[in-house]
């Protein structure tokens, strides 16, 4: 490879699914430009820009007799649509997940309207030039204006057909929460690849926010404390907030640390994204 490696590790692979019917033990590398897998037999390559959909999860149901978890690509090469499967049950495997999504829409030019509602209120709010970036699990827009969008406070994302200037074009519309705000947010991308790939980056990563909430048990206090911080309470405050005394409020701030609910910060605790997500389902169950 020409370019700076920026993955290289081993595993099961299937680098065709029309050529091979069963994984083997191979080598994927990829660079700024491209991914190559090698296996014992072959050598297969693609471009990053050859890649349409991309997914990281369960298996195909036609391969779970060898694998459980895979990063599954899809990508032309030679002009004919393939498929390869990686498997991916470790934390290197992720990380290539990621580098990939970020490898297709890292500095991606495109069109945002924010807020494009407030709750069901349209807003006047118009579109702006701005470039994409991935910060798993958020999204970010850099502009004058710039807007981070974290995929743990999205609720709904959608299709929709808008029209800029004198041309109807295809956005993605996401229904998220901003400052306590439910809000929409509307993005334009010139690619229709890139378009796909941005819904699979959403879709992946709430995905994996949701089965790691599912793992975390927490108290009604626990719930109760997150909603206040939330809501924006201080540590200080939370005391009172909850009725207890303030070594009760260190007990449970540093239980939500341990968790991975909160992360501390400069400027004190903050809801760490699967917080985030734990606060959005149970902020109708609590009343402060």
């Amino acid at each position: 490879m020409n370019d700076s490696v920026v993955a290289d590790f081993t595993t099961e692979v299937i680098p065709d699914t029309g050529e091979y019917d069963e994984p083997g033990h191979g080598r994927v590398l990829m660079n700024r430009e491209q991914v190559v897998i090698v296996t014992a037999d072959d050598r297969t390559s693609f471009p990053i820009d050859g890649v349409f959909d991309l997914a990281y999860g369960s298996a195909p149901k036609e391969m779970r007799r060898f694998f459980e978890d895979t990063v599954t690509i899809a990508y032309k090469a030679a002009g004919q649509k393939r498929v390869a499967l990686v498997e991916g049950a470790d934390d290197v495997v992720e990380r290539f997940t990621n580098l990939l999504f970020k490898g297709i829409l890292n500095d991606t030019p495109v069109t945002v309207k924010h807020p494009a509602r407030v709750g069901g209120r349209v807003t006047d709010a118009s579109f702006r030039r701005a470039a994409l970036y991935l910060s798993p699990p958020a999204v970010r827009f850099k502009s004058d204006d710039p807007l981070t969008i974290d995929v743990s406070t999205v609720s709904h994302f959608e299709r929709v057909r808008r029209k800029i200037g004198d041309d109807e074009r295809s956005m993605l519309s996401v229904r998220h929460a901003d400052r306590g705000e439910v809000m929409t947010t509307e993005i334009g991308i010139g690619s229709e690849r890139k378009m796909n790939v941005l819904g699979r980056f959403l879709r992946t990563e709430y995905t994996q926010l949701r089965e790691e909430l599912e793992d975390v048990s927490l108290s009604e206090e626990e719930i109760e404390a997150m909603v206040g911080l939330y809501s924006g309470a201080t540590e200080g405050s939370l005391a009172g907030m909850l009725g207890v005394d303030a070594s009760r409020v260190t007990y449970l701030l540093n239980t939500l640390v341990e968790k991975g609910l909160l992360e501390e910060s400069a400027s004190g605790m903050e809801l760490s994204s699967i917080g985030t997500l734990a606060v959005g389902e149970h902020l109708e169950d609590v009343n402060l």
